[in-house]
């Protein structure tokens, strides 16, 4: 099935627009906090970024304490009013001229904390507005294609404006774009009450089944669990590697990083996408090989990175590594629908965010460190490295003796 098709339904085209628009503002403002707290303390940035993924690690953790006794839809507003709300602090206070660490700090946690929300809820909807297997996997490539495409808006709109608005007004378009969702949201929310929710356990009982749920849901499952060690290595990568990595280097190296950084980004989003419009358009395949491909693929491309003599091989190389987005994001979104119900689904996602942001946690504090002991290029190739390791555990447990290929098998 093709994968704009189920956009012929108002529900999935209401919800991915306002996704769209929510992940193009999520650019401007990642890209803010990272820039503003270089200003504030350069290299030690990392440790701006590892308080958000700290902060996505314990609402991922113990979100679904709160959360899974709400309807999706009204998650996904609450979240959305919350952040909304939180970045505009940020613009008022860069136009006051009062922007301050601790004010960035604490404003990145809590929105950390309320995306921690979101992403579950968001990702327990689809397959209730989507219920047809063509039509789901259709529609899991579509709204993976949002951040796809914001990568490239996103960015490409940072380039055009770089210079001309300042920095902390990022946050006045991220706060828009948040509203927006919340109304996409709102318009449909009448089909997402409709979503069957889990029985909700009370006391005790329910703090045990809110952390503990996605992690008994998963046992035997073995290329799950694969994938699980992947997202964490493949986040460890993208953050320390391109999120905080490049970034740094191209500050240290560029005549105009900000612009580099933005079209290198552009070029990552454009890979995403094309790859996404691909493989979504795609049978899901045997996702265990697409799996260990993305990890080959990322890392060389990831180790490649600082390489790059120019900024059109930079922008090249961005493109190729990203057709690890698609291939392992999608893989895994399979997997966990085809092989979990729906009361079960919103805790195993919320497990894959647990070890996303483990990754990025784990990069984001250590970063820091390296980058002063080894340097920012050398740091950004080995990152790139942990990926590719990925890759190799994966294709060894294939070629390794059967029971051990067993584990992995689709």
């Amino acid at each position: 099935m093709f994968v704009l098709k189920p956009l012929a339904q108002r529900p999935i085209a209401l919800l991915w627009t306002g996704q769209v628009l929510a992940a193009t503002g999520s650019e401007f403002y990642m890209v803010a906090v990272v820039w503003i707290a270089a200003d504030f303390i350069g290299p030690d940035a990392g440790y701006v970024s590892a308080v958000q993924a700290g902060a996505l690690l314990l609402g991922s953790l113990f979100g679904g304490v709160v959360t899974d006794r709400w309807r999706h839809g009204f998650t996904m507003i609450s979240a959305d009013l919350i952040r909304a709300g939180l970045v505009l602090i940020l613009s008022v206070a860069g136009m006051l001229h009062a922007m301050s660490l601790p004010l960035l700090v604490t404003v990145a946690g809590c929105v950390a904390l309320a995306t921690s929300g979101f992403d579950p809820a968001l990702q327990a909807t689809l397959p209730t507005i989507g219920t047809d297997p063509a039509l789901r996997h259709a529609t899991n490539g579509l709204f993976d294609a949002t951040k796809r495409m914001a990568r490239i808006l996103g960015p490409s709109l940072i380039a055009l404006v770089n210079g001309l608005v300042p920095k902390a007004q990022f946050f006045t378009l991220t706060a828009a774009t948040f509203l927006l969702s919340a109304l996409a949201v709102r318009a449909v929310a009448g089909k997402l009450a409709a979503a069957p929710q889990p029985h909700a356990a009370t006391g005790s009982a329910a703090v045990i089944e809110g952390v503990l749920g996605g992690w008994r849901a998963t046992r035997g499952h073995g290329l799950v669990l694969y994938a699980l060690v992947g997202n964490l290595a493949t986040n460890l990568t993208w953050a320390m590697g391109v999120l905080l990595g490049m970034v740094l280097y191209l500050r240290a190296t560029s005549a105009d990083p900000l612009t580099d950084y933005s079209l290198m980004m552009t070029a990552y989003g454009t890979g995403n996408l094309t790859a996404n419009l691909v493989l979504a358009s795609l049978s899901p395949g045997r996702p265990a090989v697409r799996l260990i491909v993305a990890k080959f693929i990322f890392g060389a491309g990831v180790f490649l990175l600082p390489l790059m003599p120019g900024r059109v091989e930079l922008m090249l190389v961005a493109a190729i590594a990203a057709i690890n987005g698609p291939l392992e994001n999608l893989a895994m979104l399979h997997l966990m629908q085809s092989r979990f119900p729906p009361q079960r689904l919103v805790q195993v996602y919320r497990l894959q965010m647990c070890s996303v942001f483990s990754g990025l946690l784990v990069a984001y504090l250590v970063a820091p460190s390296l980058f002063g002991r080894f340097g920012l290029a050398p740091v950004i190739m080995a990152s790139g490295g942990v990926t590719f390791a990925a890759g190799l555990l994966g294709l060894g447990l294939i070629l390794a003796r059967r029971p051990a290929a067993a584990i992995i098998r689709p």
